[in-house]
């Protein structure tokens, strides 16, 4: 079969048409044999004029058409939700009814791709297309598959990596596999040949320094003022600036509110991540466990204190070391009140 639906994930999509080119033999075509369209720039009579054209001096044409499908996303079903065998109903398609039809009837020359994020089975130009093209779903892995990517993307870089580094890195970065792939890329040039472990990911991992921040946080809640000093202190040592120290805690406060607000409402655990913007498990556990602990005016009190320490450095009142220093030991001492 010469046509494709290649949707899902943004990482595997672009991956997999590089290899259904390789396999192809249409990854180095004739420039006016290869096309790329955008779905929601273009029309059916200027898709079909394109496709049904035979190559020239090639074996093969590839056509890609990115986003189409997505522009009719909920377009069907209406309340209902439509199995992925089920017909669209008349009308759904708009300007895209007859397409189904058009692909069967296209040269065997021509290679028709059609790639898009993630989507519903309802979808009434996917379920017009499933009969006539073949559809693959590519959805990121997620627990041992995670893992076993994770531990094989490594590979292909030329490293190995430790089981325990595997479960740091996932925690820190969670389930996004272009952050995944950009720090397994450093982590593999850091390692030299050598496995990659746990301390590693400690040490280079970005999002690593988030759990200095929590660290931190916490010990300002937990009254604590000698730790969270000696973080925020660590924090500036490692060349951060407290602008950016208090922008993290000040993010953090923010997702504590809607962990709290989310506790309130009963919303499900597993939904919580979605809710703070998609924060790796690392962060839904901190943030919840910080949100159990305290109420809607303990939260508020901090947040202003924070705003006004933002403030005190900003007018120069104060220099940003002593500020910093002051907000710990502020925020720490309000937990015995």
């Amino acid at each position: 079969m010469s046509a494709h639906v290649l949707y899902g994930d943004s990482y595997l999509v672009p991956r997999e048409l590089a290899q259904l080119k390789a396999d192809t033999g249409t990854a180095d075509l004739l420039e006016g044999n290869s096309h790329r369209l955008q779905g929601s720039q273009t029309n059916l009579p200027e898709l079909l004029s394109i496709c049904n054209a035979l190559p020239f001096m090639d074996a093969r044409r590839l056509v890609v058409v990115e986003g189409l499908l997505s522009t009719l996303e909920g377009r069907s079903g209406r309340g209902r939700r439509r199995g992925r065998g089920s017909q669209p109903t008349s009308g759904t398609l708009g300007s895209w009814e007859g397409l189904a039809e058009a692909v069967a009837a296209m040269p065997e020359t021509t290679l028709l791709v059609f790639l898009d994020g993630p989507l519903t089975d309802s979808n009434p130009l996917l379920q017009a297309l499933t009969p006539v093209t073949q559809v693959l779903a590519l959805k990121p892995p997620a627990g041992e598959a995670l893992a076993r990517w994770i531990k094989a993307s490594a590979e292909d870089k030329g490293a190995s990596i430790s089981p325990a580094a595997i479960g740091s890195l996932t925690d820190l970065v969670g389930g996004d596999l272009w952050s995944l792939d950009r720090e397994l890329e450093k982590l593999s040039l850091y390692a030299s040949g050598q496995r990659i472990e746990e301390a590693d990911v400690a040490d280079l991992v970005h999002q690593a320094r988030e759990a200095n921040v929590f660290a931190a946080v916490d010990a300002m809640m937990d009254g604590r003022p000698e730790v969270a000093l000696r973080l925020l202190t660590q924090l500036r040592r490692d060349g951060r600036d407290a602008s950016y120290i208090i922008a993290m805690v000040e993010r953090q406060l923010r997702l504590l509110a809607l962990a709290r607000d989310s506790l309130d409402q009963g919303v499900p655990q597993r939904e919580l991540g979605a809710r703070l913007g998609g924060a790796s498990q690392f962060v839904v556990r901190k943030t919840l466990a910080q949100a159990r602990r305290h109420s809607w005016q303990d939260i508020t009190w901090r947040y202003q204190r924070l705003l006004e320490a933002d403030l005190a450095i900003k007018q120069g009142r104060l220099e940003p070391d002593l500020a910093l220093e002051l907000l710990a030991a502020d925020q720490a001492a309000h937990t015995h009140r």
